[in-house]
C-alpha cells in the first residue's frame, strides 16, 4: 500500500472516531466525500471500503431515533466503534488483510440484532455502495470499472445513475493547468 494512503486512511479513521464520539453526522458524510477522492485517484479496495462504511455508518446513525428501540443496537454500534479502533490498529501493523475484513466485518455482527433492524441496516449498506459508486462514476470512472471495483452490479448501478442526473451534469471549471500539474506531481512524490 502507497505510504501517502496509508496515512490518509490513519487520519480518516482518527476523524470517523472522534466524530462518532462527537456523534457529528455531518463530519461523517463529509469524511466519506473526501475519501471518494482517493478512491478515484487510487482505485483501491481500502479507500472504496472506507468510503462506503463511513457513509453507511452516518446514515444508520443519522436514524437512531428510530433504531435505538430494536434489540441489539447498542451492540452494534459497540462493535462498529471497536471494529475501528481495531481496523486502525491492523493498518498500523500494516496487517492489510485484517484491515479489509475488519471495514467488511459489521454486517457479519447482525446476527445480534432485531430482524427489522437487521433488514434495515443491511438495506443501508448497499444503498450506499450504490451511492458512492455513482459518485466515483461522477469522479470520472467507467460504469463497469466502478461496478467491479465496488462489486455492484452494472445494471442496478446504471439505474441508480440514471435517477440520480449524475450523466446529465454540464462539467464543472477546472483549476488552471499549472495548479493541476503541482497536484499530480504532489501525488508522485
Amino acid at each position: 500500500m502507497n505510504e501517502h494512503l496509508k496515512e490518509n486512511l490513519l487520519r480518516i479513521l482518527d476523524k470517523v472516531l472522534e466524530y462518532i464520539n462527537k456523534q457529528d453526522l455531518k463530519g461523517l458524510k463529509v469524511l466519506s466525500n473526501e475519501t471518494i477522492h482517493d478512491a478515484t485517484v487510487y482505485q483501491d479496495e481500502y479507500s472504496i471500503g472506507m468510503a462506503v462504511f463511513i457513509y453507511s455508518l452516518s446514515k444508520i446513525y443519522d436514524r437512531e431515533v428510530h433504531y435505538e428501540n430494536y434489540k441489539g443496537w447498542d451492540v452494534f454500534c459497540l462493535d462498529c466503534f471497536r471494529n475501528l479502533e481495531l481496523a486502525k490498529k491492523k493498518l498500523v501493523e500494516n496487517d492489510l488483510e485484517g484491515f479489509a475484513f475488519l471495514l467488511k466485518r459489521d454486517l457479519s455482527h447482525l446476527s445480534k440484532v432485531d430482524e427489522k433492524l437487521k433488514s434495515y441496516i443491511q438495506d443501508v449498506f448497499l444503498k450506499a455502495k450504490l451511492n458512492k459508486a455513482s459518485r466515483l462514476y461522477e469522479h470520472g470512472l467507467s460504469l463497469g470499472r466502478t461496478a467491479e471495483l465496488l462489486g455492484v452490479n452494472k445494471f442496478e448501478l446504471m439505474d441508480y445513475v440514471g435517477k440520480t442526473y449524475i450523466a446529465d451534469v454540464k462539467e464543472n471549471f477546472t483549476l488552471p493547468a499549472s495548479k493541476r500539474l503541482k497536484f499530480a506531481r504532489g501525488l508522485f512524490t
